[in-house]
């Protein structure tokens, strides 16, 4: 590592070089309050003409070698904000050099072009440019540098961060009375540049302490990178097209930033690969590092398996947490679970995915697990079950379940036992009496999911393909208003003692409805209600529409309505007698360790220098075990599992690799048993 301070301009202006930001960095990502920011230190530096100022560092490290044409690439490990931020300022002050020339005496348009400060003036291709940005920011930038070259108008997007920054810099340039102090600001800014020596000094680990200033780098950021980085540069751009690119379109949605999606993600994924371990408050980042070294995907090229499995949960996740997928019956059922807003469910819904595409149960026994999962967990909301007690538990269902499907057991029953196994626990499955109880005589409003529960049961009285919920901007309606007890009228519905009864049924299961207004209507007559509620056709909506008035007995009489709705809604299913005690032993199973490749190896039902066989007609091809037990592709690429062994297998072909299990398609040589039935003598 060499260290030292240099002036920016004189770094950026060094002959026959030229910097790269590494497709694994974010975008250029700088707003105007770092624009400003910067803007303002070089006019300090302008105006006080003995003065300098340093700007933090630029971090290099020389990737490959020197170009034909002598042009050496410098990957930006740090400093890409900075460099492209200045960057963007020179190209405004070439143009306004251009535009009015007779104003600047210590710099012109020239003198920026050819003096190696955006350009290397007599190199083509890549190593015409002296700043080469990632991603989309690439084309932008460069076509902005040629537009300056050619003496044209750029085109950009108006909205890209290049763009505006541009623009902003533009403005703060005419209008500056005395545009020379800028060069000369430039001129005196000052950076360490560190330049590392590859093989020697690790990029990843002086990339992590970075984190500490500028920008704050978000886990997608440093998982991405940490992925991505022990990578050449020529191999980087494969891999992130290839392997990383699907996962970013995977995850980013119009109304969600791929980083923010990423954070939960990873979390979810890491929650399936530890459990029972939870990983809520985790530092995500650095579990996921430790869980790559420990499993060795660093070594032996193993990091694009990992990547092509991080894909292949991506889309497991994207499916559950928003109904992200073809099959419209398992979207709407991801979809109601999703409502409830448990986040602490994800890892387990994307634990049982993988177990669907991987052929261990079937459609229907995947729906039925869902809507058991959904009415445990609503009755759990509704009852007011201790919500501490449901994350480590459905942590432990994934390790459990788990061990039953690398037995081969029925996973649809064990899951609905194991479920039902916890009466008298703080993890219990309501029952019908309890639920029924609680809704008949609870606030409902008060509810988080209170909306969800109305619309919930009007799909059921007249089911669509479309989710209620999603239909319209819903809210919550009281028939009875909230200022019932200032009106005569209502009074005189509520009895005796108008307020006790009042404070029964106000918020009472019977009183509520769904409304597509923004407001809940608190001083209306019965019959101002009833026309408010006809606006939108519920079916729930018809005994309120048919009556002539609304009382607390109208109000219980509708409660009990719902509640038998809501009992066949969100049932609560049952094993034939037996069946129960059957399948505890599921609890010996999960205390069994899953049998893996290596243990068929120490059993010797498979040796040194077998073959494994592809089954598929599509996909012919071989492997061999090693004399360490490993399965070796044709390629040279080696692997501990056999499903990871297909998957690389399948994506050197050129297939889709998702969910194929490879102790279903390898069988130990030709005509050979299944790895999988195999597997079944050491279970």
């Amino acid at each position: 590592m060499d260290a030292n301070s240099r002036k920016i301009l004189g770094l950026a202006s060094e002959m026959n070089a030229r910097f790269v930001v590494p497709v694994y960095q974010r975008p250029y990502s700088w707003g105007e309050t770092q624009c400003a920011q910067l803007w303002d230190d070089i006019l300090t530096c302008g105006r006080k003409r003995k003065a300098s100022h340093f700007t933090g560092s630029i971090v290099t490290i020389q990737d490959g070698q020197l170009s034909e044409q002598g042009v050496v690439p410098l990957l930006l490990i740090d400093g890409q904000q900075r460099m492209t931020t200045i960057s963007l300022l020179m190209v405004a002050l070439a143009r306004y050099a251009n535009a009015h020339p007779t104003l600047v005496r210590t710099f012109s348009a020239k003198e920026i072009l050819e003096g190696g400060y955006l350009t290397n003036r007599f190199r083509t291709g890549d190593d015409h440019y002296k700043l080469t940005l990632s991603k989309g920011d690439r084309d932008a930038y460069r076509s902005l540098v040629d537009a300056l070259d050619e003496g044209v108008e750029p085109e950009l997007d108006p909205m890209s961060r290049i763009a505006q920054n541009l623009a902003f810099f533009e403005r703060r340039v005419t209008a500056l009375d005395d545009v020379d102090l800028v060069w000369t600001g430039l001129q005196r800014l000052e950076v360490v540049s560190i330049s590392l020596t590859q093989g020697v000094d690790d990029p990843q680990v002086i990339f992590e302490s970075m984190n500490a200033t500028g920008k704050d780098l978000t886990n997608a950021d440093l998982v991405r990178n940490f992925v991505l980085m022990s990578y050449p540069l020529a191999e980087q751009q494969d891999l992130y097209h290839t392997y990383w690119r699907p996962i970013e379109q995977i995850l980013a949605t119009e109304t969600v930033a791929f980083d923010d999606a990423f954070d939960d993600f990873i979390r979810s994924y890491l929650s399936v690969v530890h459990a029972p371990t939870s990983m809520a408050k985790v530092d995500v980042y650095q579990a996921f590092k430790r869980y790559v070294l420990f499993n060795g995907f660093n070594e032996n090229d193993r990091m694009k398996n990992l990547s092509l499995k991080l894909r292949r949960f991506a889309r497991y996740y994207a499916a559950v947490a928003r109904g992200q997928v073809e099959d419209e019956e398992l979207g709407r059922a991801f979809g109601r679970i999703a409502q409830l807003n448990v986040l602490a469910a994800n890892p387990l819904l994307i634990s049982l995915y993988d177990g669907y595409e991987h052929h261990e149960f079937t459609r229907e026994g995947f729906l039925h697990m869902l809507q058991t999962l959904e009415s445990y967990l609503f009755r759990r909301a509704v009852c007011d079950c201790a919500p501490s007690a449901l994350a480590p538990f459905l942590s432990s269902l994934i390790a459990r379940i788990d061990a039953v499907r690398s037995e081969g057991g029925n996973v649809v029953a064990v899951f609905t036992v194991m479920l039902l196994n916890e009466d008298d626990t703080p993890r219990r499955f309501p029952t019908d009496a309890e639920f029924a109880h609680a809704l008949a005589t609870r606030d409902i409003h008060s509810l988080s999911s209170a909306l969800y529960l109305l619309a919930r049961i009007d799909e059921h009285m007249e089911p669509t393909d479309t989710l209620v919920l999603e239909q319209y901007n819903w809210t919550l309606e009281h028939i009875l208003p909230l200022r019932a007890l200032h009106d005569e009228a209502w009074r005189a519905t509520l009895g005796s003692d108008p307020e006790r009864a009042f404070e029964g049924c106000v918020n009472n299961l019977g009183n509520l409805m769904i409304t597509t207004h923004g407001y809940d209507l608190q001083d209306a007559s019965f019959e101002q209600k009833q026309q408010r509620i006809a606006e939108v056709p519920l079916v729930m909506a018809t005994d309120v529409l048919a009556t002539q008035e609304w009382t607390p007995q109208s109000i219980r009489n509708r409660a009990e309505r719902l509640v038998e709705q809501a009992l066949e809604v969100w049932w609560r299913p049952s094993v034939a007698e037996g069946v129960g005690e059957e399948y505890r032993l599921s609890k010996r199973a999960a205390e069994t360790r899953k049998v893996s490749f290596a243990d068929l190896f120490d059993a010797g039902l498979v040796q040194m220098d077998d073959a494994l066989v592809s089954v598929s007609p599509l996909h012919p091809g071989r492997a061999t075990v090693t004399s360490t037990g490993k399965i070796m592709l044709a390629n040279g690429e080696m692997f501990e599992d056999p499903t990871e062994a297909y998957e690389r297998f399948l994506t050197s072909l050129g297939a889709s690799a998702d969910g194929q299990s490879g102790w279903m398609y390898w069988r130990r040589g030709d005509g050979g048993p299944l790895l999988d039935d195999l597997r079944a003598e050491l279970a």
